[in-house]
């Protein structure tokens, strides 16, 4: 039997579908209201009463709700000296997905970090724990990449913590994630195109790679050097510097961008582009 709050909320669903103007305007606000003050009772109706055909009114009220939220923890963001890839991963995850927690996000790496523990322990050196990360996100995980991404579920790093499947950025984020939490310097660098996990070593100071596009193909700086002559470009040792976590939620942006881009979706590229016009200003 519903109780008293979720038949107001079920009552708000089925009026989000009718009303428009002032009235839709009034609605959407409680809506945003009962997204943070009562979500599990809206999480709760939605399942015993909308399960099977969520209304989408529903559905687009509550992604704009979230995505208006974003712009403004995209405004924090941006403002930080030096804000965290964890914190920009999320941003990504809950705009494909609203439904979709920070914490969920930190708890699947945090788990995922406790299984590779034991690898970690039995490396010798930053090198060998390179290589053991390889192995357990290819070959144990059984993390894949996709070429390129047709859909924007494929950028959302959320997703890819659970389904297993997304882009080469998406699992270069994951090689950093993980290894920040064993208190490594690493990152994510652009060799004119192709996005790599750098490692300092530990021993040597120098820097090892991983190409997730290779299957975490392990590159040394001369074999970076090699790839750029291999090209006919001009060595620049900025090739080798991380890119920031401003940076890096910019390119998951632009990707999502591209992918909408070709489908004609106005309603998320409008929010995107905001999105993108806020980090330019924060350079």
């Amino acid at each position: 039997m519903l109780t008293t709050q979720k038949r107001q909320i079920k009552a708000l669903i089925e009026l989000l579908a009718k009303e428009s103007g002032q009235q839709a305007v009034f609605l959407r606000q409680e809506l945003s209201r009962i997204m943070k003050q009562e979500a599990q009772a809206l999480h709760e109706v939605i399942e015993q009463d909308f399960h099977s055909s969520v209304p989408a009114a529903l559905v687009h009220n509550m992604e704009e709700v979230c995505w208006e939220d974003l712009t403004q923890e995209i405004e924090a963001f941006s403002s930080k000296i030096n804000p965290s890839l964890e914190e920009a991963l999320s941003i990504v995850t809950r705009f494909v997905n609203p439904a979709v927690k920070a914490e969920e996000v930190t708890q699947d790496l945090d788990k995922l970090t406790r299984a590779l523990r034991p690898l970690s322990i039995q490396s010798a050196n930053t090198a060998e724990l390179l290589k053991s990360m390889t192995h357990f996100f290819l070959s144990i995980e059984n993390f894949m990449v996709v070429p390129s991404a047709r859909d924007i579920k494929e950028v959302s790093f959320g997703r890819f913590l659970q389904k297993k499947i997304g882009s080469s950025l998406c699992l270069a984020c994951l090689y950093v994630l993980c290894a920040e939490r064993f208190g490594l310097e690493t990152g994510v660098v652009d060799l004119a195109g192709k996005l790599l996990v750098c490692m300092r070593l530990n021993d040597t100071g120098e820097l090892l790679f991983a190409d997730p596009m290779a299957n975490g193909r392990i590159l040394t700086a001369e074999d970076c050097r090699n790839y750029i002559d291999s090209r006919n470009l001009e060595w620049n040792e900025a090739f080798l510097s991380p890119l920031s976590s401003r940076t890096l939620l910019r390119r998951f942006l632009g990707n999502m961008i591209f992918i909408l881009n070709k489908l004609k979706d106005e309603r998320r590229l409008t929010y995107l582009r905001r999105y993108m016009d806020i980090l330019k200003i924060s350079f």
